[in-house]
């Protein structure tokens, strides 16, 4: 026989895994399919939590920047509308004041003329006036008000007794809302 001919020697055939290296496979195997499944569950996380909420956050970002921008200019025109209501209420106060006045010198004037029920309806008038002005001039000016009704109420009563102490009453009525109408002019 030639070694030509000879038949070759038959392959090893490899010896069966042993019982160690099949642990070990499995486990191998496991562990990679766990890091699988805790990669897609990241992944999923991130796709239907987290990028979402990162979108939200940056529109309410935007937002939140364009709601500031409008306020910085919004907050000079409330500073202005603020100083004009103050000034629109102390003019108010100021009206009251001079009506007023205008009613408590008709009287007078109807004083003058002789005219006592032609005084009593302006003064009664003016009385009203006053209890307005109170009510709106504020606590400051309370007590200076009320001495202005307490005249008032004096001249009333002496309209159809004593004209000339009416007349006198009425006159420094007439003074008092005089300083107040400059001093609200302030």
């Amino acid at each position: 026989m030639t070694e030509d001919n000879a038949i070759p020697p038959a392959p090893e055939t490899p010896a069966p895994p042993s019982g160690f290296n099949r642990m070990l496979r499995r486990t191998m195997l496991t562990a990679t399919a766990v890091v699988v499944l805790f990669a897609l569950g990241a992944l999923a996380n991130w796709w239907f939590q987290v990028r979402p909420q990162a979108a939200r956050l940056t529109e309410l970002s935007a937002q939140l920047a364009t709601a500031t921008s409008e306020l910085a200019t919004v907050r000079p025109k409330a500073a202005a509308a603020d100083e004009l209501q103050a000034s629109l209420d102390r003019a108010d106060v100021r009206l009251l004041t001079l009506q007023a006045l205008v009613l408590v010198n008709d009287a007078r004037v109807a004083l003058v003329q002789g005219d006592v029920s032609g005084a009593r309806l302006p003064a009664l008038t003016a009385d009203s006036a006053l209890a307005r002005l109170q009510a709106e001039a504020g606590p400051s000016r309370a007590g200076e008000l009320k001495d202005m009704r307490d005249r008032l109420s004096l001249a009333l009563d002496e309209i159809g007794v004593d004209g000339f102490a009416a007349q006198r009453d009425l006159e420094v009525l007439a003074n008092d809302l005089s300083a107040l109408a400059k001093d609200l002019a302030k």
